[in-house]
């Protein structure tokens, strides 16, 4: 009898895909070692499958009602031939809404992933206050999309990633700062035009869907001469549709802002505001 049919016969913990409930096969978890205890990693394991079993293909699987994110596998061989795979997996118990900065502005959907989310560090910067700012690895299946300066939405609290790359296990690192509240606000813009003829200014009144931000999590100085950001300044970014000048004025839910600068993105305006 060959080793890889005798392996196969101890695969009796059934598998699922973690998004349909389809494709279901037989596995086996290597039992728990609680010396390993750290974390997240109390829902860290590992799984071990036959040579022609096919993970989903969104590298989300379904044990017992527990979602798994799957990393890279590690072949066994055997004589010359695979007679198992190898995967690690991570308990992912959080269903997180992926989205470009353009899609939160626009307040259209963006992609639901399960991933996990892991607490990293805390942060302070006395150039605001002694508030915490905490830090989040959150881990995704290998083939989701992530890029830089996504905005992830778990429950009630909203992220920015500041980085996002593979693991030495496979699955996807989204480094990211949790924003403060509130970050969806609406903004007014007051832009003036001088009309020389009559000697007038006249104020054109304009409100849009925007999002708020710490300067720290997103700031770009494009030149020497660039105003320099200080205590209490903030980043807000509004949609491209919208044409604000440095020195316009703007209406958030907690006062008058005044208008610094403006950098164009490829998808939306990122703008350097501080207190009127």
């Amino acid at each position: 009898m060959k080793l890889k049919n005798v392996s196969k016969f101890f695969d009796r913990t059934p598998a699922v895909d973690g998004y349909t409930g389809l494709n279901a096969f037989k596995c086996q978890l290597e039992p728990f070692d609680y010396v390993k205890i750290d974390g997240a990693a109390v829902k860290r394991r590992v799984m071990s499958t036959a040579p022609e079993v096919v993970i989903p293909t969104r590298k989300v699987i379904s044990i017992d009602g527990q979602r798994y994110l799957v990393g890279d596998s590690s072949p066994d061989h055997w004589n010359g031939e695979t007679v198992r795979n190898r995967y690690v997996i991570q308990g992912a118990d959080d269903s997180v809404q992926i989205q470009s900065i353009a899609q939160v502005l626009a307040n259209t959907a963006g992609t639901t992933a399960y991933a996990s989310i892991e607490f990293n560090k805390v942060s302070t910067d006395e150039r605001d206050n002694s508030d915490f700012h905490p830090q989040y690895h959150i881990y995704f299946g290998p083939t989701e999309s992530v890029p830089k300066h996504s905005v992830l939405t778990a429950g009630s609290k909203t992220y920015l990633v500041r980085e996002a790359h593979p693991t030495l296990g496979g699955l996807l690192d989204a480094l990211s700062n949790e924003l403060d509240s509130p970050v969806i606000d609406a903004a007014t813009f007051k832009s003036r035009s001088y009309n020389p003829v009559t000697d007038t200014y006249t104020d054109t009144p304009a409100t849009v869907r925007c999002m708020r931000v710490r300067w720290q999590d997103h700031f770009t100085y494009l030149s020497q001469g660039s105003t320099k950001y200080e205590s209490g300044d903030m980043q807000v970014f509004v949609p491209t549709s919208v044409t604000p000048k440095a020195g316009d004025t703007l209406t958030l839910t907690d006062g008058v802002w005044t208008l610094l600068s403006v950098v164009a993105e490829s998808t939306f305006r990122s703008l350097h505001v501080r207190r009127a």
